[in-house]
């Protein structure tokens, strides 16, 4: 979309852009800067990613957490969809290109994601997550169909990406596969084009955090495998627990109100 305006929205500049849609710097009808978020033309023609975006913008409002990207509206003009949510001064990925993360720093990041598991966004001193609704709906089904691939491919799960059923150990091995990157700077699997990419999620052996970044203790790389499980019930069963075998294994306290079981 190559626009000024929107409805009443006034656009200024792209914040950013993914597979489904792109993110634009948008002044509201109050004067308050905003994230708007809408379809690129080329997806909005397909009902069922409008019917995905839909669901995103539904979940999102429902959602109220400290960790949930708060949203300011949602709709379509003219024909155009759109979901309007709190600008944030970077992304977690503008931390990771710019150099190493301090592992406690990454480690408080990857603690507050445990809350609420999707794309991170940052403000100072806050952690937001949006994108809800790209990876599954409430009843544990992805609303794709065959050979569609909505979301970040870096993050997704076999079962996901074999159209199985999915669950709660989805969004476990999207954050382990998210701590491997905040730690390293790197994806688990770096390839040249999805099919590999997808090919290394179903097939291949998690990465060693502690070879990428050496100063990592080798017991960390057994934590981010059971993560990254392939078979989901091998995998941790909270997000919580996994965040505190991470701790563990890098000799760091436990933070107290950090849900771990299992």
């Amino acid at each position: 979309m190559d626009r000024r305006t929107l409805g009443e929205y006034r656009i200024e500049g792209i914040v950013g852009a993914g597979r489904m849609g792109v993110v634009y710097l948008a002044i509201d009808p109050s004067g308050r800067k905003v994230a708007l978020k809408v379809l690129r033309d080329d997806i909005a023609i397909d009902p069922v990613y409008r019917e995905r975006f839909r669901r995103e913008g539904r979940m999102l409002a429902a959602l109220d957490h400290p960790h949930v990207i708060p949203i300011h509206g949602m709709g379509e003009i003219d024909g155009q969809l759109y979901i309007a949510t709190r600008l944030t001064s970077s992304t977690l990925r503008d931390l990771i290109t710019a150099g190493p993360i301090p592992v406690d720093e990454a480690i408080a990041i990857l603690a507050a994601v445990a809350e609420a598991l999707d794309n991170v966004l940052l403000d100072p001193g806050c952690v937001y997550l949006t994108d809800f609704g790209l990876a599954r709906d409430p009843s544990g089904f992805a609303l794709t169909v065959p050979g569609q691939v909505l979301g970040t491919i870096d993050y997704m799960a076999p079962e996901l990406l074999e159209g199985i059923r999915i669950g709660p150990a989805t969004d476990i091995y999207a954050l382990a596969c998210l701590a491997v990157e905040t730690l390293t700077g790197q994806v688990p699997f770096p390839r040249d084009n999805d099919a590999a990419t997808t090919y290394a999620h179903v097939m291949g052996a998690p990465p060693s955090v502690s070879e990428r970044r050496p100063e990592l203790p080798v017991a960390l790389d057994d934590v981010i495998a059971a993560g990254m499980a392939k078979a989901p019930d091998d995998r941790p069963a909270t997000a919580g627990t996994l965040i505190a075998d991470m701790l563990r294994a890098l000799d760091r306290p436990q933070p107290a109100g950090l849900v771990a079981t299992g």
